[in-house]
């Protein structure tokens, strides 16, 4: 069986994360340093994931080698930005997992 599309890392940076966003949707995005030797967020046994699919919530993985880094970059749509970043700051991700909240610009 293959993994689906959203769970195959891709490589990239910060920057090409922020230049792909779509201006229309709001996103969260999870940053991990690799060197301080936590927890992936990319385990997909994670609890986040199953909330993220049981709100239709689509996602990439993201890895800058140059950097050590790895990035969930969650489309969370528009509306309860802050309740929905709240509700997964609670799934236990690594202690120096950093958040980002982009928010959808208003037409």
């Amino acid at each position: 069986m293959t993994k689906p599309l959203h769970d195959r890392p891709i490589h990239g940076s910060f920057t090409g994360i922020k230049k792909m966003l779509d201006p229309g949707a709001s996103y969260i995005i999870f940053e991990n340093d690799l060197t301080l030797g936590e927890e992936s967020i990319f385990d997909p046994s994670h609890m986040a994931y199953a909330y993220f699919e049981a709100n239709a919530f689509t996602w990439k993985k993201v890895v800058d080698q140059v950097l050590q880094r790895e990035y969930l970059v969650v489309c969370i749509g528009t509306g309860k930005e802050d309740e929905v970043l709240g509700q997964v700051m609670g799934y236990g991700f690594p202690r120096e997992t950093v958040y980002y909240l982009y928010k959808a610009k208003e037409a």
